[in-house]
């Protein structure tokens, strides 16, 4: 079975560089719009599954229209108190100081509030299993799955081959990768 894995499009959160994670946003105008440009360069997939956040749902029907199935553990990582802020708003915050002050400098699998990168490749994990059980049993051969940049970051850099780093497994919005 081969998964197309893709990123939700833009948010005004990501435009602003916010942590939104488990914040239920819409896509922004220029998230749909880049969904309808990349949707007719995809391959055609049999099911699509997709995180429960709207801006997936959202991305998922503009990429792939027709049925979808909530996956919740598809969802994006749990920022804690640094939800909904960005770098302006928390620059004051010690904890957040330290954060990026830290050796190497901020680095999001080692966040240090919230989900751990551990706990959301074991959650997104855990989603992937759901998803490819699924569709086994209905038989289909290609799949759509729309999560975030932040859980398909750490499931690929504990799965991916070949091997990269948390960071070099980033996409942009509505970006991605197939899997099989």
């Amino acid at each position: 079975m081969e998964l197309i894995l893709i990123r939700h499009g833009t948010t005004q959160g990501n435009l602003e560089k916010r942590f939104i994670g488990t914040l239920d946003v819409p896509l922004a105008p220029q998230g749909e719009a880049l969904a309808w440009q990349v949707g007719p360069t995809l391959p055609a997939v049999e099911h699509v599954y997709r995180s429960p956040l709207l801006r997936c749902r959202q991305t998922a029907q503009l990429l792939w229209p027709g049925e979808q199935t909530v996956v919740d553990e598809l969802r994006e990582t749990d920022f804690g108190p640094f939800e909904g802020k960005n770098h302006e708003e928390l620059k004051d915050d010690p904890l957040y100081q330290a954060w990026i002050g830290a050796p190497g400098g901020a680095n999001f699998a080692a966040l240090p509030v919230g989900e751990s990168a551990q706990q959301v490749v074991e959650r997104v994990s855990a989603g992937l299993k759901k998803v490819a059980a699924d569709a086994g049993r209905r038989g289909f051969g290609r799949v759509g799955v729309v999560s975030h940049g932040g859980a398909l970051m750490g499931l690929l850099a504990q799965y991916g081959r070949p091997e990269r780093e948390y960071y070099g497994w980033m996409c942009p919005n509505c970006g991605g990768y197939r899997a099989q």
